[in-house]
């Protein structure tokens, strides 16, 4: 004879992180819904990496999707992993994606500040590969000793170059692969008011850093369901939606020939709301 599960009282802070749960749900099902229905897209060099870049949003959400504890009244909150970490760090993860997605992809530039972007871009990929193939002690790097530096007086004298302010410019000669600082974002995009807060704080918890090592005692830290767990859990999770939900908007609204259809309004009408709420 099975015994009944006695219901036990759920608290407002875990109410609060299924509700969240759910937005999550509804954003991720919107973004799988436009993935599943991208092909065939004709666009520019820009537009291609949108989409590369909205591809990989994807992947993430569901990942995140994975992580995510679903108590209910008959189950115990220790019977979940609260990994406040991985939650953390698919969130900075996917704040990151909507920052390429918006500067690389969808922001509405000039030609030749697209162009400078892109040489700005490959760049960074240069040097990189560069960095990594030297570590390995591989030969044969000619190619690369021969072409950053080539690369480099391309963008020194690209006309586009002296638009930007002087930090920008150092940033831009250096080869990093941005040069619009979090500031910039915050200034210029509603969804990024709050990045520089966000993003360190996700990073503080993502790294084995103080924040996230002192936290750790006999209840937080351990994934069984505490209040500060679940709290933090919720704040990752709340970032993480707004900034796919955000991305998802930005695919549908670039590409809104593509996405015209009465069979993508609704769905993406709910998640607008969700970017800012």
């Amino acid at each position: 004879m099975k015994h009944k599960i006695k219901p036990r009282v759920q608290s407002e802070l875990e109410l609060s992180f299924l509700a969240e749960v759910k937005k999550y749900d509804n954003v991720l099902n919107a973004t799988k819904l436009i993935s599943r229905n991208q092909h065939g897209i004709m666009t520019t060099g820009r537009g291609l990496r949108a989409t590369r870049i909205f591809t990989r949003q994807t992947v993430l959400g569901v990942s995140l999707e994975k992580l995510l504890p679903r108590p209910t009244k008959y189950t115990h909150l220790d019977s979940f992993n609260w990994d406040v970490v991985s939650l953390a760090s698919f969130a900075r993860n996917i704040l990151e994606g909507y920052l390429s997605f918006h500067y690389f992809g969808i922001e509405d530039i000039s030609d030749e500040e697209a162009e400078l972007r892109f040489f700005i871009l490959q760049l960074h990929r240069n040097i990189e590969w560069f960095e990594i193939r030297k570590l390995n002690d591989e030969d044969n790097l000619d190619e690369f000793e021969k072409g950053i530096p080539e690369q480099k007086e391309i963008i020194k004298n690209h006309p586009f170059l002296s638009s930007l302010s002087k930090y920008q410019q150092g940033l831009a000669l250096k080869g990093l692969e941005m040069y619009k600082t979090k500031q910039n974002f915050e200034e210029s995009l509603p969804i990024c008011k709050d990045l520089r807060r966000d993003y360190r704080l996700l990073s503080n918890l993502v790294h084995p850093l103080p924040i996230a090592i002192e936290r750790i005692d006999d209840e937080k830290g351990r994934g069984v369901g505490s209040d500060a767990d679940i709290n933090f859990s919720l704040l990752c999770l709340i970032v993480a939606r707004q900034y796919l939900a955000a991305t998802t908007v930005g695919m549908v609204d670039f590409f809104h020939e593509k996405f015209s259809d009465k069979k993508y309004s609704s769905t993406i009408a709910a998640i607008r709301e969700l970017i800012s709420k």
